[in-house]
């Protein structure tokens, strides 16, 4: 049973979710002023070759692997294919970024290529301070607007004004990575309770009746610093609620309110879970790394995660497979997920048509490529398969493949979580700040997540 001071506590989550994305509080160093944000006339080169000699700043918050090791391969990559275009890297802790990101853009030589944050709160703000180039004009050129799925564009459009997102002008780019929220399971312990991996929501429900019958902890979850509960919620959010009104509710677009986009129904679920003990014990007093690291140690059956997040030792993952929580109507699945970084181009940058060319290759199937291989899930090639050996990882591709292709992904709440998306709707992003143990995304408080 959960007692009425942990529902209190379930509910005290949705507060800020619901009341976040109302929310339009500028960065620190902005004033919200409206800048002309229009894109400039004339035309851009797309031919990096004959851009003559140029060095590019580029500022990120990619200070781990596999993060790290990824971005410097696509330097290297770039950099051998146009040798006339230097690439300097500056890589702060995500937390300093953000910080620190209005006054750098601001400065008489503000870094050309910055990871400006999905949302109003970042990314919306500093359109309205005329501090991110409009990228129209390099969309067009290099056919953006169709080589991404609307809903990867919608987290990156916005009006001239910056008020209102998924709509407008382009300011932001994604890499060909992604990141979106998983079921992992543990594969010994599936099959000890004879079971086999869900394909429907009723299926799902059903493993989770049989591992508690079998003395197994169904979900192993950590809900003690607020992080943890968002990844379940989400999850049965995008199984029970609309992709199109999650979505909608993100990017205000239109009348939604909250009760329309499953999000109650998935609390509620959520509540039904912890009352038939399929909770793993002390999950309200549980930090999310804390049960991350139980699942890994093989404590509980499944466990809700974003992709690439699970601290496993070497080897380790091989024991474990993911899916995405299955539809409760039967539908094509649907998640919260995001590419694991944007990038925007400074206003203020003298070198704007290298640092799209940038922008194009770190969104290229060869950026996709290097992903795979330092095993982080790939984004916008479906086609890039995953290297034999590592079940798991299988998985992971195979699941942005269908996301990519089948599913719908829906954007995640604005503030320091993360989004979800859907090849029609577009999800915003932000991220929790690193963990002592690894850097990983999750979900903001701020407005929901789409569904992809």
């Amino acid at each position: 049973m959960v007692s009425h001071r942990r529902t209190r506590r379930i509910a005290g989550v949705l507060a800020p979710l619901a009341a976040a994305g109302l929310l339009a509080g500028c960065m620190p160093g902005t004033n919200g002023n409206s800048a002309d944000n229009s894109a400039k006339p004339g035309a851009v080169t797309t031919d990096p070759a004959a851009m003559g000699k140029v060095t590019l700043h580029i500022l990120d918050y990619f200070t781990g692997d596999p993060d790290n090791v990824w971005m410097k391969d696509v330097v290297k990559a770039f950099e051998k294919k146009y040798p006339n275009i230097t690439i300097e890297r500056n890589s702060l802790p995500w937390d300093q970024v953000m910080a620190a990101l209005p006054l750098k853009l601001k400065s008489a030589n503000p870094p050309d290529i910055v990871p400006a944050n999905n949302g109003w709160q970042s990314l919306g703000t500093l359109v309205r301070g005329g501090l991110v180039l409009n990228l129209d004009n390099y969309a067009k050129a290099y056919g953006w607007k169709q080589a991404f799925p609307q809903s990867i564009l919608s987290e990156h459009e916005f009006s001239p004004d910056g008020r209102q997102m998924g709509t407008g002008s382009l300011f932001g780019a994604p890499v060909a990575r992604a990141s979106l929220i998983e079921v992992y399971y543990n594969r010994a312990l599936l099959k000890k309770i004879d079971a086999k991996v869900p394909h429907s929501y009723a299926e799902f429900q059903a493993t989770l009746a049989k591992a508690k019958a079998g003395g197994i902890a169904p979900v192993t979850v950590g809900t003690s610093d607020q992080v943890g509960i968002t990844m379940p919620l989400f999850s049965l959010m995008d199984a029970l609620g609309a992709q199109s009104k999650i979505s909608d509710f993100v990017y205000s677009h239109g009348d939604v309110k909250i009760a329309q986009t499953g999000f109650p129904q998935a609390v509620s679920a959520f509540k039904q879970w912890a009352d038939k003990g399929y909770l793993v014990k002390d999950y309200a007093g549980t930090a999310a790394d804390d049960a991350a690291q139980s699942f890994v140690n093989g404590k509980g059956l499944f466990h809700f995660n974003y992709s690439g997040s699970l601290p496993f030792k070497p080897g380790q993952s091989k024991g474990f497979g993911s899916f995405v929580l299955p539809r409760a109507d039967g539908g094509k699945p649907v998640a919260t997920a995001s590419s694991a970084t944007n990038f925007s181009i400074a206003s203020k940058s003298k070198h704007a048509d290298a640092a799209a060319a940038f922008l194009q290759f770190a969104a290229s199937e060869q950026a996709a490529k290097l992903a795979v291989r330092h095993e982080t899930m790939p984004l916008l090639h479906p086609d890039v398969k995953a290297p034999a050996g590592n079940p798991l990882f299988t998985d992971d591709v195979a699941i942005a493949r269908q996301i990519s292709t089948e599913a719908h992904p829906c954007p995640i709440s604005t503030g320091p979580h993360r989004r979800c998306w859907t090849p029609s709707t577009a999800p915003c992003r932000t991220r929790w700040p690193e963990s002592p143990r690894r850097k990983r995304w999750s979900p903001p408080p701020t407005r929901m997540p789409p569904p992809l």
